[in-house]
């Protein structure tokens, strides 16, 4: 995700949520709310991932392959067999795949806006949208933990077939992970979450995990058309942003058995008491 569009994608979130229940502020009074936000914490975890998504996509942009003597000799041959397949695709062929991979990362970071359509949900629009932001920001944060220290080479840099000018273009050395699949995980698996925790009497839950396993498993696959992810890379994007999209609401929700808090240990700094609530 450019930086641009996550700017315009955080303040926009937050316009119109406001404005679709500028008029329902009295009910929220009254509306069942299982989330327990720290404000104090939240924002600036939401804000500083936000921000290093800005910075660290622009590094990763940027960033040149190291030995480009060694990438004009690199064939398919020198991939893993399970990851082979990627490296033998011409790109060129594939624009049109992650043309269509680009809109189904912006329609997969708009989704949630989609549960406004739910009662329970504007009852609680701010937390909502807070959760919703701070889940795509610690994403971007998982993203940007893997992709800055594994510079792994896009799958068409195998090629021999692409030409050296694409080669040593933009993003070449980012390939691990899948980014678009993440965050399109992370926003179906987080709708599916928030649903069933506002609705803890709603049947079929397994159903709706499948589904929405599909909209990241095919832009995963756009990608993959694209050679712009090995198969291993779209596997770790899909579960990555499906663990964030249920373990950032979960561990929001009240009474939550574990507890981290961080305690000064003397002689020795700062330490992290955990505590587990037996029920």
């Amino acid at each position: 995700m450019s930086t641009k569009k996550a700017s315009l994608f955080i303040f926009l979130l937050l316009f119109l949520t406001g404005f679709m229940v500028s008029g329902q502020r009295d009910s929220t009074k009254t509306s069942y709310n299982p989330y327990k936000m720290n404000y104090y914490l939240d924002v600036p975890i939401s804000v500083g991932g936000l921000l290093a998504s800005k910075y660290g996509t622009d590094y990763l942009r940027d960033r040149d392959p190291r030995n480009i003597e060694r990438i004009v000799s690199l064939t398919p041959d020198d991939v893993w067999w399970f990851d082979r397949s990627s490296a033998r695709i011409d790109p060129e062929k594939g624009e049109k795949a992650l043309n269509i991979s680009d809109y189904f990362l912006r329609a997969g970071m708009w989704s949630p806006l989609l549960m406004y359509i739910d009662p329970k949900v504007r009852g609680i629009w701010y937390d909502f949208a807070l959760l919703h932001i701070e889940t795509q920001a610690i994403n971007a944060t998982a993203y940007l933990a893997a992709s800055i220290p594994i510079p792994r080479l896009r799958p068409f840099m195998y090629n021999p077939d692409v030409n050296m000018e694409k080669k040593l273009g933009e993003n070449t050395t980012n390939s691990f992970f899948s980014g678009h699949a993440s965050v399109v995980a992370a926003s179906t698996f987080f709708m599916v979450k928030v649903y069933y925790d506002l609705h803890p009497e709603a049947k079929h839950k397994k159903l709706f995990y499948a589904l929405a396993c599909v909209p990241p498993a095919f832009t995963g696959y756009l990608r993959y058309k694209g050679a712009k992810h090995f198969p291993s890379d779209i596997i770790t994007g899909f579960a990555v942003g499906a663990a964030t999209g249920i373990l950032v609401p979960e561990f929001h929700k009240k009474k939550y058995p574990l507890k981290i808090y961080p305690v000064s240990i003397y002689g020795s700094g700062v330490g992290l008491r955990v505590l587990y609530t037996l029920k």
